[in-house]
């Protein structure tokens, strides 16, 4: 299902599913929505302190279910990434968030509730800088009212060094964070992959713990159905040469197209893409493409 695309003047719902933030560079990010001719809804939560959690799962949630409740808000953005979003899974109805989507936005940790949204209600979400990412870069600010007001048509180009393997394929793009979505194996939030596009990303991990999780989703048998793997940014976490390397060797018994280096993940890099919308691969022609608009217009 698709949301309806942001026009100015829209309400915005800011959460914080997972880890505390600096209120200083809420502020900031807060100001740079609102020059974009937005308003803006803060959680009612979002300022508590749990240890490392942005508050108790009760809060977070009901932060998070509010959002999506209120009829007048258009959009739901992550205010932080970090680490929590997983613990608020049992604490969501997913049948109460079963109307019309809301555009949902956010990456990293956000990757847990990308997958559950998908699972559970089919929706179509946007992988994009999360609010503490805007206040660092306010330069994000063009790409997010551009993407979102569906004038865009999320088509990326990449050249022959990209490539890893040559091909052709057609899928829903699905994926994120890669620590993310293996933590998800086993539980009823992970998705089907079945012929999907699998985009990756990771941030500050070593080559082995990469090729620990990518071998874990292999070993689960979640690979070799796929109709594409789009590596992007891996962030602090060693060579791309070696990265490269290591999925390669991982994927050598199946035959989808696989490309590397694209501009989504952690760092400057992190273009706004939408997620459960069908794209297509297409080495040859260099190009990554949604195949339809994402956004209701």
């Amino acid at each position: 299902m698709k949301p309806r695309a942001l026009q100015p003047g829209d309400l915005l719902a800011l959460v914080a599913p997972s880890s505390p933030f600096d209120p200083d560079r809420f502020e900031q990010g807060s100001r740079i929505l609102e020059d974009l001719g937005y308003r803006l809804l803060p959680g009612n939560h979002i300022h508590k302190r749990r240890g490392y959690l942005a508050g108790s799962e009760s809060e977070r949630a009901q932060d998070l279910m509010r959002a999506f409740a209120q009829p007048d808000v258009s959009a739901v953005v992550c205010i932080r990434g970090g680490y929590g979003s997983s613990r608020l899974l049992p604490w969501l109805s997913f049948p109460r968030l079963g109307g019309q989507p809301k555009i949902f936005l956010g990456f990293s940790d956000a990757t847990f509730l990308h997958m559950a949204f998908q699972t559970r209600l089919k929706w179509v979400t946007f992988h994009r800088p999360n609010l503490m990412n805007l206040a660092e870069h306010p330069e994000f600010a063009a790409d997010f009212q551009k993407a979102l007001s569906g004038k865009q048509d999320f088509t990326w180009s990449f050249g022959e060094d990209n490539v890893l393997r040559h091909g052709t394929g057609r899928g829903r793009l699905m994926g994120g964070n890669l620590t993310c979505m293996a933590h998800l194996l086993g539980t009823p939030y992970f998705p089907d992959l079945e012929g999907a596009v699998l985009m990756i990303e990771d941030c500050s991990e070593a080559l082995y713990r990469l090729d620990r999780l990518f071998n874990h989703l292999k070993l689960a048998g979640k690979i070799e159905g796929l109709a594409g793997l789009v590596l992007g940014q891996f962030k602090d976490c060693c060579t791309c040469g070696q990265i490269r390397d290591m999925i390669l060797e991982s994927v050598n018994t199946c035959s989808f197209p696989v490309v590397a280096g694209l501009p989504f993940g952690h760092g400057l890099q992190n273009r706004i893409i939408p997620l459960g919308v069908p794209f297509s691969l297409n080495t040859y022609e260099g190009k990554l493409q949604a195949l339809e608009n994402p956004l209701v217009l």
